[in-house]
């Protein structure tokens, strides 16, 4: 028995520091994204038009003038990119602090289920937030005038939510 203990401790020992000089060399992480500048598309249109024109001069004699007119519209759209959900859930995990990312990992080894259920229920209530905030800013017609933004931000929105955006303000 005791030959079969000391085997099993080396073996355990070997397989230990295996783990620990591979490193996470296995590990695919998500990728945590720089920001680039959005993408700029410049657009145009271009009319033309002539417009012929007789004139009798003193002299009884018709002249034929031609009146061009050339007009050039220059249009500018930039578009920002789009991550992709890998790309977001990376850019989340580097904004957490070394304690909360330690304390996730332990969440997801100790208990997934409510570390998994924590998470969406934080997903939920940002994304309630967002919906909200979007409902109220189209209702006001906010684009058209500036008027109203404020009271209806305050009629559509929870006090959940007002708390969330409160917090938001606070941290920028």
């Amino acid at each position: 028995m005791e030959v079969k203990k000391e085997t099993m401790k080396r073996a355990i020992f070997a397989l230990v520091m295996c783990v620990t000089l591979m490193g996470c060399g296995g590990i695919s992480f998500p990728k945590i994204t720089t920001p680039k500048p959005p993408k700029t598309i410049y657009g145009w249109n271009e009319t033309q038009r002539e417009t012929p024109r007789a004139l009798v001069g003193s002299d009884g004699k018709v002249y034929v003038l031609t009146e061009r007119e050339k007009t050039v519209e220059v249009n500018l759209d930039t578009t920002p990119t789009k991550l992709t959900f890998m790309e977001r859930l990376g850019n989340w995990i580097s904004g957490l602090g070394i304690l909360a990312m330690l304390g996730l990992i332990a969440g997801l080894v100790l208990a997934p289920g409510a570390t998994i259920g924590v998470l969406l229920k934080l997903f939920m209530k940002w994304k309630k937030a967002m919906r909200e905030t979007v409902i109220a800013i189209k209702d006001s017609g906010a684009v058209a005038n500036e008027n109203g933004l404020s009271d209806m931000l305050k009629a559509k929105q929870s006090v959940e939510t007002k708390k969330l955006v409160n917090d938001i303000k606070l941290k920028t």
